[in-house]
């Protein structure tokens, strides 16, 4: 994709000077920020901006002492380092986007002691992904652990550096000198120099993610071309493995959050890229690289709801600049649209809500000078449509909807693949249904990160592990992880009114389960107003098969076999023969903030038994009531 069509000699001579390059308007050019006010938009952006500002000064910055990072060692916690560090370098964002604003040194004080802090840490690498000695909890000094959040801040130091350099350089030309050999003593020099990073192989969003910040850091700090050049095509050949990890319809296995971090990143990538050559390395005319930006489009539901298969919220904010960059560069307007609706909380007459958004993790300058370059002011949405069919082949995921209008009727997304993706779930046969907008039968999601989480025992989880899904338990026995452990003889087929996906799930079992058969079939027929899941089996020995949904809304029995789903403004039903399953409904306490964030205080578990034999079959149907 990339490191075959632009090798070095071509990158040194396409790449512009340094001090020829301007990806965005630096603060000391007063005539562009002055008049970035004359727009309403950006009017409310910079009283936004220099209030949240003014609110930090004299506040102490977060600290970071050593018994905050042994946590991770000690009991596996990741938030409570993770929370000041990101706060560090969120601060520091908005206190820079502020000077920018108004350039009269009132936050460069503060800005130069959030640098100073940032610049003295022991280590940019977070507890989960350092490199550390045995039976030590603290990092290794010797050896520079580069991961996702030390390269993101390089990316945020080489911006805040680029974007008030002449500021920073009347006070203390000593501090940019600090940066510039900071960011490449940590990063950019480990990077040139060794092989030894996993994510250079390609595997998955850290790829790209490290890649973009890498990159976009050397951009703003280094002077020598054929230095430059030679980074650059290394780090292309990493952006290249990661492509071809995705097939051509361009799904993320990773799920939409992850795609802002994956693909989104391959967009940050490319528009260094685009940006530095004067749009002579450029890609997007590649149909898989169209194909990756619109499987965030497809993967938004309704409002902010997604189809979070994989460690994904079901809530997310479309990251606007991305979103929007993606569907200008590929000629999508959908995608365009979306970004803006996502802007407005979804009311396309609404206000810009909140005026910026400033990203997550500690990257917040990097999102927020973006939206404010990237994203007409003056842009406005328009009622959102979807597509009312879309299968994506390579990732084995039907998304079915009954109306292309948003918020109307019922929509069904199911999942084939395997139980050794990215981010993975043990789910393969998953099913999430949306009746007007609003989430029915649902993806869970997943937990606040723990040590837990990326261990081996990550499938003692409840919301990853199969049980935490709605594919049965056979005879008691769940899903098991592994890339063996998936569905075969996939069929997506789309007749009328009628689509429907059917897929064989016996081996993503265990022997232990007993399976000799098991084929799951989803359908909608929007001519009817039904969503059906039907599962047919075949077993060594007769044992029981239990279904477990989840559900956001509270559940009532209103007869033998209906129960309905407090929905609005429509209860959906939920259907199922009451001679052949049980059913059983009960409130799940949610203690975690992150699922809280998505659903609240609690869920509703339903799970229905069939008491099974050698052979048989059962179904459950649901669709809107009245």
């Amino acid at each position: 994709m990339l490191a075959d069509r632009y090798d070095v000699p071509f990158l040194q001579s396409a790449l512009l000077p340094r001090a020829a390059w301007r990806p965005f308007p630096p603060a000391a050019e007063r005539e562009t920020w002055e008049g970035l006010s004359a727009r309403p938009l950006h009017a409310a952006r910079r009283a936004m901006v220099l209030a949240e500002a003014e609110a930090l000064l004299g506040e102490p910055p977060p600290a970071l002492p050593a018994s905050l990072y042994m946590e991770f060692a000690r009991n596996g916690n990741r938030a409570r380092y993770e929370g000041p560090y990101f706060a560090r370098r969120q601060r520091l964002g908005r206190l820079a986007l502020a000077e920018a604003f108004a350039y009269q040194g009132r936050f460069l004080d503060e800005i130069i002691n959030g640098l100073w802090l940032i610049a003295e840490e022991a280590t940019w690498c977070i507890p989960a992904h350092a490199l550390r000695l045995p039976d030590d909890a603290l990092p290794r000094q010797d050896l520079e652990s580069v991961d996702l959040f030390a390269c993101e801040t390089a990316m945020v130091l080489a911006e805040t550096r680029y974007l008030l350099h002449d500021a920073l350089r009347a006070v203390s030309p000593a501090l940019v000198e600090r940066l510039d050999r900071e960011v490449q003593r940590r990063v950019i020099i480990p990077v040139e120099t060794r092989d030894d990073f996993w994510w250079l192989s390609g595997r998955n969003n850290w790829s790209p993610w490290c890649a973009a910040n890498t990159l976009g850091a050397a951009l703003y700090l280094l002077d020598d071309t054929a230095r430059l050049a030679a980074l650059t095509h290394t780090l292309m050949g990493v952006v290249d493995r990661f492509i071809a990890t995705y097939g051509e319809d361009g799904g993320c296995d990773e799920g939409p959050s992850y795609w802002t971090v994956a693909a989104g990143a391959m967009l940050l990538f490319l528009e260094h890229l685009h940006s530095r050559t004067d749009g002579a390395v450029d890609i997007y005319a590649i149909p898989r690289i169209q194909a990756m930006g619109r499987y965030f489009p497809a993967a938004h539901l309704d409002g902010p709801w997604v189809l979070n298969f994989a460690d994904a919220p079901a809530k997310l904010s479309p990251p606007r600049a991305v979103v929007y960059r993606y569907g200008e560069r590929i000629g999508d307007a959908a995608m365009r649209n979306l970004a803006l609706l996502g802007m407005r909380q979804w009311d396309p007459a609404g206000p810009v809500t909140p005026p910026l958004m400033f990203g997550g993790s500690g990257a917040g300058i990097t999102h927020a000078l973006r939206e404010l370059f990237w994203v007409p002011a003056d842009a406005v949405p328009t009622a959102e449509t979807h597509a009312t069919h879309v299968w994506l082949p390579d990732l084995q995921v039907m998304i079915a909807r009954e109306s292309p209008e948003a918020c109307t009727g019922l929509a069904v997304a199911a999942k084939g693949g395997h139980n050794d993706e990215n981010h993975n779930h043990n789910d393969v046969g998953h099913v999430v249904i949306m009746l007007d907008g609003q989430p029915a039968i649902i993806d869970i999601g997943v937990e606040t990160y723990t040590q837990q989480t990326f261990s081996p025992r990550r499938y003692a989880l409840w919301c990853i592990r199969a049980g935490g899904h709605n594919a049965p338990l056979v005879n008691g026995v769940e899903q098991a992880p592994g890339r063996e452990r998936r569905a075969t003889h996939v069929r997506y087929t789309s007749e009328g009114a009628v689509q429907r996906l059917a897929l064989n799930l016996e081996e993503a079992y265990p022997p232990e389960a007993g399976l000799r058969a098991l084929r799951r079939t989803v359908t909608l027929d929007a001519a009817a107003h039904t969503a059906t899941l039907a599962d047919a089996y075949a077993q060594r020995a007769p044992a029981p098969l239990t279904l477990t949904f989840y559900t956001p809304a509270p559940v009532a029995a209103l007869s033998p076999g209906t129960l309905a789903l407090a929905l609005a403004p429509r209860r959906l039903l939920l259907r199922f023969d009451p001679a052949v399953m049980t059913a059983a409904v009960e409130p799940v306490t949610l203690e975690d903030a992150r699922l809280r964030a998505s659903w609240g205080d609690a869920l509703t578990r339903i799970t229905l038994t069939h008491p099974g034999g050698e052979t048989g079959e059962y179904a459950v149907t649901c669709a809107p009531e009245g």
